[in-house]
């Protein structure tokens, strides 16, 4: 029986139930997260993903001292997430900035993560992108956000993806560089079957829809050059997955894509069976200059974890990840099948997995401190949001029902990657 069961078996929680509050006091306060404050020009609604809307903001520790303010832009943002009723956004400061130690960008996101209950998937996805070793993961913090007066809830404040040296650490390409050198790079995209991007490409050899999201430029007429060396190089790594010689290191596969990072970004996603991790939408891949295609940073883990109910996501058995066309391929190949069998067993036996359990039960900690304000702005503890797989209705109960789950895909691959 999974702890989970065992707890509802016993008619109990795994700690004090979070129920019975009194409404939620939406005034100026100290919180134990770090508050931050927003407030647009007018107090005009924030309501579309593509305009932005001006303003300011200013930011206070968990004690009420203020730590920095400035203006800023900022717009709505996300798919799905967009039609809910805690928003994410976009934001876009004035002046590069670093916040909560995170070092200065102008460029931030705030998601909602209104669908995850425990509010943490994302931010246990990130650490465990750490752990692999990818070469970039954004970082985050969670915060207390007010717009214009109003407490919205618990925001994970979280670095945009971009180039930059502090982010994905590729140059960005400028309309100049089409030297046989500098054209080769930097190329920031990301597989979207939604097209979300001006600039979009099909693969020749699988429904994989890549979008560029840097350059932003692309479909200008002074950038076709670049247009036809991005589009050219993705048709060499598919004819290379797809060849009679792919296993070759010198002509396969491997002479196009960092197989590294390949492993890496395949066992986050398949460990946390990320519905969308499997080729379709939300995969960020960058061209180095000079370099090869590279898998990362993660993203968009908010239904990942058996927090989904369609496509077969929720199951704790079975493949996921390695049905895409990219990776059915790779996994033919003996010597990837091995590399991934064997990073799973060095993230086995050096405690990596043991770690992050350690810092779910660090997490809920945390944010079962603060997490009580939010559920009395948002009340959805005990109602189905979509696409949730189960409804626990309380905090504790979440995190027990991912833990779960965590712990039953974790036997799982243990039994397949001995």
């Amino acid at each position: 029986m999974g702890m989970l069961a065992g707890l509802l078996a016993c008619g109990r929680e795994p700690d004090a139930p979070d129920t019975g509050l009194p409404p939620v006091d939406v005034r100026p306060m100290a919180s134990a997260l770090p508050t931050l404050r927003i407030t647009t020009t007018n107090g005009v609604g924030i309501t579309s993903k593509d305009t932005y809307v001006t303003g300011a903001f200013s930011l206070s520790d968990s004690g009420g001292l203020a730590m920095g303010q400035g203006t800023l832009e900022i717009r709505g943002r996300g798919n799905s997430t967009w039609t809910m009723p805690k928003k994410p956004y976009r934001v876009r400061l004035t002046t590069s900035t670093s916040l909560l130690s995170m070092p200065a960008n102008r460029h931030w996101v705030l998601l909602a993560n209104y669908s995850d209950k425990t509010l943490m998937r994302n931010d246990v996805t990130f650490e465990l992108s750490r752990k692999v070793g990818l070469e970039y993961t954004p970082r985050s913090q969670f915060v207390d956000l007010e717009v214009n007066g109003s407490y919205d809830g618990i925001y994970q404040l979280t670095e945009h993806v971009r180039l930059g040296a502090e982010r994905v650490n590729q140059p960005e390409l400028r309309v100049s560089d089409t030297s046989a050198t500098a054209i080769t790079g930097g190329y920031l995209m990301e597989v979207d079957e939604r097209r979300g991007e001006d600039f979009c490409f099909n693969s020749a050899r699988t429904p994989m829809i890549f979008c560029l999201s840097n350059p932003e430029t692309l479909n200008d007429p002074a950038w076709a050059r670049h247009r036809a060396y991005i589009t050219g190089f993705i048709a060499q790594v598919d004819a290379a997955i797809f060849g009679s010689q792919f296993a070759d290191p010198a002509t396969g596969y491997a002479a196009y894509i960092d197989v590294e990072s390949a492993i890496g970004y395949y066992l986050v996603n398949e460990y946390f069976r990320n519905v969308d991790g499997n080729l379709r939408l939300s995969t960020y891949l960058y061209k180095k200059r000079g370099g090869k295609l590279t898998f990362g940073p993660v993203w968009d883990f908010d239904l990942a974890i058996g927090n989904v109910n369609y496509l077969d996501a929720d199951r704790t058995e079975g493949w996921y990840i390695r049905t895409a066309p990219w990776f059915n391929r790779l996994f033919q190949d003996p010597a990837f099948a091995n590399r991934v069998k064997a990073r799973w067993q060095q993230m086995v036996s050096d405690g990596t997995l043991t770690r992050l359990e350690e810092y779910i039960a660090a997490r809920k900690a945390y944010l079962g401190k603060v997490q009580q304000r939010n559920f009395q702005r948002w009340p959805i503890l005990a109602t189905y949001v979509w696409p949730n797989r189960v409804v626990t209705g309380s905090y504790n109960l979440e995190v027990a029902a991912m833990t779960d789950w965590l712990w039953q895909r974790r036997q799982w691959m243990d039994a397949q990657l001995r």
